[in-house]
């Protein structure tokens, strides 16, 4: 990767001149092409400058990657996490500088988050979201018994569904549609919004009919699967 500390100086200009994180990250992509810093180090790093920090150096962090989970570890794990749920352990350490080990124990100890759909959520709902994720479940399959044509008005948008709060189980975006973007989408890198929106174009047109179909059918046992759990997760890998 080319000079760290380089870019933590185009960084820190960026921000002297007013430019958004999001726009001083693009400005990066363009600058350095693949060895540039990821969004989340970016981000971290414009976060360090508007809070005052002026050095451009790495923290020092001689020797092995630091393996305690401290107060200040765990806090800099939990202040990420809600910025990017999809952030896996490895881009925690790349970005934070500690063992894959620390992360995982953070995450699953300390935090008590599990990965549900790629994304990291509370290890334990609350019965109130227990509850509020059955309710849901409930009405979506008496709307369906009741109109049969129910799930085809939803596509059109006819019918606008509510969307429990930590349910990456429930939401087809996150089981049917996100990792079909992901396999089309791996190893690339893209420059502007519009080359997004293009190419997200260009995969949602090779969607047949059949498989938004199956995408609902699976939704529709996703709600049995939950209901028959109490409203729990019923599905994920833990934290890793």
């Amino acid at each position: 990767m080319a000079d760290l500390r380089e870019q933590h100086v185009c960084i820190k200009f960026c921000f002297k001149l007013g430019k958004t994180a999001a726009e001083t990250h693009q400005m990066l992509k363009q600058a350095f092409g693949e060895n540039s810093l990821g969004q989340t180090q970016t981000y971290n790093w414009y976060k360090r400058f508007k809070s005052g920090q002026t050095l451009t150096d790495d923290d020092d962090r001689s020797g092995r990657p630091s393996t305690g989970t401290t107060p200040e570890n765990v806090a800099e794990v939990r202040d990420l996490i809600p910025q990017d749920h999809r952030l896996t352990i490895r881009d925690l350490c790349n970005t934070l500088g500690l063992s894959y080990g620390t992360c995982q124990r953070i995450l699953s100890e300390e935090l008590n988050m599990r990965r549900i759909a790629a994304k990291f959520v509370p290890r334990l709902l609350q019965n109130e979201q227990k509850q509020h994720r059955l309710e849901v479940c409930r009405e979506l399959q008496q709307q369906l018994q009741e109109d049969p044509n129910f799930l085809s008005k939803v596509v059109t948008g006819d019918e606008i569904v509510s969307h429990p709060p930590y349910s990456p189980d429930l939401a087809p975006c996150d089981f049917f549609l996100f990792p079909k973007m992901k396999i089309k989408w791996k190893g690339r890198r893209f420059d502007t919004a519009e080359e997004i929106q293009g190419e997200t174009q260009t995969v949602l047109n090779t969607l047949t009919k059949k498989y938004f179909k199956d995408a609902f059918e699976k939704w529709q046992k996703c709600w049995d699967r939950c209901m028959r759990s109490q409203g729990d997760y019923f599905e994920g890998d833990g934290a890793e």
